[in-house]
């Protein structure tokens, strides 16, 4: 498979994943918003990150502020870490986990080719 091919099947991938996650969390955050007593707990997490490239870095923040519920804060100067925040933060691994494989990870194999 030609290395132009495998980078569009990747991004093909990329932009399916985020609309997955576009209308879950869609879903949550209006179940939130709905509920007579939501049970959130907003935070500031910090999230590791491992992308080097300015595009990775912008591509990751801009797909986490894009889903509802999440909102990417700031880069830290080094790149090494990506602030956001979560409209439910009370399971913030979870949150760090899903963000790194959903998107980082996915973002990543996009960039090496």
């Amino acid at each position: 498979m030609t290395s132009l091919l495998r980078r569009v099947i990747d991004v093909v991938e990329l932009l399916g994943i985020y609309l997955y996650e576009l209308i879950v969390s869609s879903v949550a955050v209006a179940a939130a918003a709905f509920s007579p007593a939501p049970n959130m707990q907003s935070s500031i997490i910090a999230v590791p990150i491992e992308l080097r490239t300015d595009l990775g870095v912008a591509v990751l923040a801009s797909l986490v502020s894009l889903t509802p519920g999440n909102c990417a804060l700031h880069v830290s100067e080094d790149r090494r870490l990506l602030y956001v925040h979560a409209l439910d933060g009370r399971a913030p691994e979870q949150i760090i986990a899903s963000i790194r494989q959903v998107f980082e990870r996915r973002i990543a194999r996009i960039e090496r080719w």
